[in-house]
C-alpha cells in the first residue's frame, strides 16, 4: 500500500506542474520547456543522491540500466510530451500518452513475470479508459492548437511507447540496483544531456535562445515535475510496475481537478468529466486490491 501511496502522490505532483506548464506554453518551444525542467530537477535531485546513496555500492549494470532509462523517459518522453502538445493538441496528446500503462504491462508480464489479478485488470481497464474520456474533454474547443493534424499524433504516440519501455527498464534497474534517487538524478543528468544535443542543432536555437524568461517560467514546473519522478521510482522500488503504472495515469484526474481551480475559465466542465473521474477511482481501487 505504501507504494500505491507513493504513486498516487507522483501523479499529483505531476498533474500540478502539467497546469503551471500550460500557462505559459505559447510563450517558449517544447525542447526549452524540457531543458529548463531538467536543469531544475538535476539541481534538486543530484545533492540528495549523493547525500543518501553509499556510492561505494554502485553497480556497474543498474547505472547502465538507469541510464537507458532516463534515455527513453524523461529524455525522449518529456520532448514528444512538450511537443505533442503543440501538434496534437493538449487534450488528444494526453488521451494517446493515457495508453501506455497498456504496454507496460504487457511487456511487465512477459518480460518480469509478473501477474495481475482479474480485478487488477478490470482495473487497469478502467484507468485506461477514463483517462481517456477525460484528456478528450479537457479543454475541450477553447485551448485546442490550430495546427492538429493526424499527423501531429505520431508524436505522443511514440513518446508514450518511450514511456512504457523505460518503466520496465527502471523496475529492472531497480530489481538489480535498489537506489530510487541516484536512479532519479542519472536519468535526469541522461536527459539533460539529449536536449542539450537537441538544442544544439535545433534550427529554433538559431533564432530565438534559451533566456532567463525561460527559467522564470518553468522553474516551479521544474520542482513539481523532479518531486513527480523521485516519487516514481520510490513507488516502484515498493511496488509491482504493472500497478504502479497505471496509478500514475491519475494524473489526468489531478490535472482535472486543479484546472478547475486555476484554470477555471479556460476549461470546460461536463458531465462526461465528473463520469470519467469515478471511473479512474473505482479502476484505482480495483488495481490496489492484491
Amino acid at each position: 500500500m505504501f507504494g500505491i501511496a507513493l504513486a498516487l502522490l507522483s501523479a499529483l505532483a505531476f498533474g500540478l506542474s502539467q497546469i503551471l506548464v500550460r500557462k505559459n506554453l505559447d510563450k517558449s518551444n517544447f525542447v526549452y520547456i524540457s531543458l529548463t525542467v531538467t536543469i531544475i530537477g538535476n539541481i534538486i535531485l543530484w545533492p540528495l543522491a549523493l547525500y543518501f546513496t553509499n556510492l561505494s555500492t554502485i553497480n556497474p549494470e543498474g547505472l547502465l540500466l538507469f541510464i537507458v532509462a532516463g534515455l527513453l523517459a524523461p529524455g525522449i518522453a518529456r520532448l514528444f510530451y512538450f511537443k505533442g502538445m503543440e501538434t496534437a493538441g493538449i487534450s488528444a496528446n494526453a488521451s494517446i500518452f493515457a495508453t501506455y500503462p497498456l504496454y507496460t504491462s504487457i511487456v511487465a508480464i512477459l518480460l518480469l513475470g509478473e501477474a495481475l489479478t482479474a480485478e487488477n485488470w478490470i482495473g487497469l481497464v478502467c484507468v485506461v479508459a477514463g483517462v481517456i474520456f477525460v484528456g478528450r474533454n479537457i479543454n475541450n474547443g477553447s485551448t485546442q492548437t490550430k495546427y492538429t493534424s493526424k499527423k501531429g499524433f505520431i508524436v505522443p504516440m511514440l513518446g508514450s511507447f518511450a514511456i512504457a519501455f523505460s518503466q520496465i527498464v527502471r523496475k529492472e534497474s531497480l530489481n538489480i540496483y535498489n537506489q530510487p534517487l541516484l536512479g532519479v538524478a542519472v536519468g535526469y543528468t541522461t536527459a539533460l544531456i539529449v536536449y542539450l544535443l537537441v538544442m544544439a542543432f535545433s534550427k529554433d536555437s538559431r533564432t530565438t535562445r534559451f533566456s532567463r524568461q525561460d527559467l522564470q517560467m518553468f522553474w516551479k514546473p521544474g520542482v513539481g515535475i523532479a518531486a513527480g519522478w523521485l516519487l516514481c521510482f520510490l513507488a516502484l522500488s515498493q511496488e509491482m510496475v504493472s500497478i504502479v503504472v497505471p496509478i500514475l495515469q491519475t494524473e489526468l484526474l489531478f490535472i482535472l481537478f486543479f484546472a478547475y481551480i486555476f484554470l477555471r475559465k479556460l476549461e470546460k466542465f461536463s458531465f462526461k468529466l465528473v463520469a470519467s473521474a469515478f471511473l479512474i477511482v473505482a479502476g484505482v481501487i480495483l488495481i490496489s486490491i492484491n
